[in-house]
């Protein structure tokens, strides 16, 4: 989810799409008034059912004849509902996706594909970063079927005060894995009595965002490149979740643990926990209420810390998508096209502090200036997205399922151990991976 770490992230040529465009394209001014929903999910705070709300606000003025209407949808509860409103023809005329389920709703043939004219309407693949558009269509498809929209790249947060009290230096403390994990040992014994850590283990994706950096500084991956095979059981993989589940076990506040993801940010706000792995909404949640215990003494951001094959970090986001089901889907069209827009995700990345997957949107924003977005401008270059497969929603189920036993172990767990549940993890998967209909999705 600046504008040099924007840029690495290369864009490239035209777009591939199906379909015909029809003779008018949107929704034009003289036809009859229609309301819209839109569905959409809350990460980091408050202000983005503001921004969402300005947003709206904003587009009906310029379309006076769509009305839109937001409706906030937890992420816990979003797969279930967008799933069954894929059937029921009683959802959403336009919903947000997490990019990691593109894949799977594509292959159930529940989202309306973009044709030529509409993604020329909106910039065309060069307009977004390489990265998000490659989760703009299921791996290996020419039919574009949802919309690029917000980048999610993690980091970490920190407390200024407890590091200073443990005399630890913030442009050292989380350089290196051996770094990191000196630092929650000092923290530990010198922070004045905090926890370490403020991790999550509640719920699949946020468990799945935050160990796989680690996967892939260690030098290993996910799945091989087809998208076919898992690498969990390869010694780098073993090697990476091995050193996470340590770092868990030994630092994370117990609290912490029985919270999912999206709890933790106003949990590290209030208190709980030393450091935490966050996406960048948090900043803009953070400087719009800093009157809190955990953020009062001061707080900072820095760059997940690098392995031995480098620094890595979980790129994901949202896409908007059309349901095969809308009602109005040209008007749903205008709202993607407005959504797509840079001086729209401009705005809503000033609003919501996330970060806009148009390349072009970041300058002239304080996602370029302001300092507490630096860590996030330079791992926005440093970003690694989950490949586009059908199954990715059952794969990541199976992963949160099988690593159950070493994120709820009592201390840290022998190497041999991890192994083991690895080497189970990847014949769960392999055997997903060879079922076409394993998407995760109730269709």
């Amino acid at each position: 989810m600046a504008v040099a770490a924007v840029a690495a992230l290369s864009v490239t040529g035209c777009a591939a799409a199906t379909g015909t465009a029809p003779a008018v394209l949107g929704y034009a001014a003289d036809r009859p008034p229609v309301t819209i929903d839109f569905w959409y999910m809350p990460a980091g705070g408050p202000v983005q059912d503001e921004a969402v709300v300005a947003e709206a606000k904003a587009f009906h003025a310029e379309h006076p004849n769509i009305t839109v209407r937001p409706v906030r949808v937890v992420w816990e509860d979003a797969l279930t509902r967008i799933s069954t409103a894929s059937t029921s023809g009683e959802g959403p005329d336009v919903t947000q996706l997490g990019t990691t389920w593109v894949g799977g709703f594509s292959a159930l043939g529940a989202l309306r594909p973009y044709t030529k004219a509409e993604i020329a309407a909106v910039g065309g693949q060069s307009a977004f970063a390489a990265a998000s558009w490659s989760s703009s269509h299921p791996a290996g498809s020419p039919q574009i079927t949802a919309m690029p929209w917000l980048v999610d790249i993690r980091t970490l947060f920190y407390r200024t005060d407890v590091l200073a009290k443990a005399g630890l230096d913030p442009d050292t403390a989380f350089a290196t894995w051996e770094s990191f994990e000196a630092t929650l040992a000092k923290i530990k014994a010198d922070g004045g009595g905090i926890a370490p850590l403020a991790i999550g283990n509640q719920n699949t994706f946020g468990i799945i965002h935050n160990v796989a950096p680690f996967i892939w500084g260690a030098g290993g991956d996910l799945l091989d490149e087809t998208g076919t095979r898992s690498r969990l059981a390869e010694p780098a993989a073993v090697d990476a979740v091995a050193y996470y589940q340590r770092l868990v076990s030994l630092y994370d506040d117990p609290a912490a643990m029985a919270l999912t993801s999206t709890d933790v940010p106003d949990a590290f706000a209030r208190g709980m926990g030393a450091v935490t792995i966050d996406n960048s909404q948090s900043i803009a949640d953070f400087l719009a209420n800093p009157d809190r215990p955990g953020l009062r003494a001061g707080w900072g951001t820095a760059p997940m810390p690098a392995g031995r094959a480098g620094r890595f970090g979980f790129l994901g986001g949202s896409n908007l998508a059309i349901l095969n089901g809308a009602k109005h889907p040209d008007a749903a069209f205008e709202w993607v096209r407005f959504l797509t827009s840079q001086k729209s995700q401009q705005r809503y990345a000033v609003n919501s502090g996330l970060f806009p997957a148009r390349a072009d949107a970041v300058a002239g924003t304080r996602l370029a200036t302001e300092p507490k977005y630096a860590a996030f401008r330079e791992m926005v270059g440093h970003g690694k997205m989950y490949p586009s497969v059908p199954a990715w929603v059952t794969v990541e189920t199976v992963i949160a399922k099988d690593f159950a036993e070493l994120w709820h172990a009592s201390g840290a767990v022998p190497r041999a151990q991890v192994e083991s549940v690895l080497t189970r993890t990847t014949t769960d998967i392999d055997a997903t991976l060879r079922d076409s209909t394993a998407t995760g999705i109730h269709n």
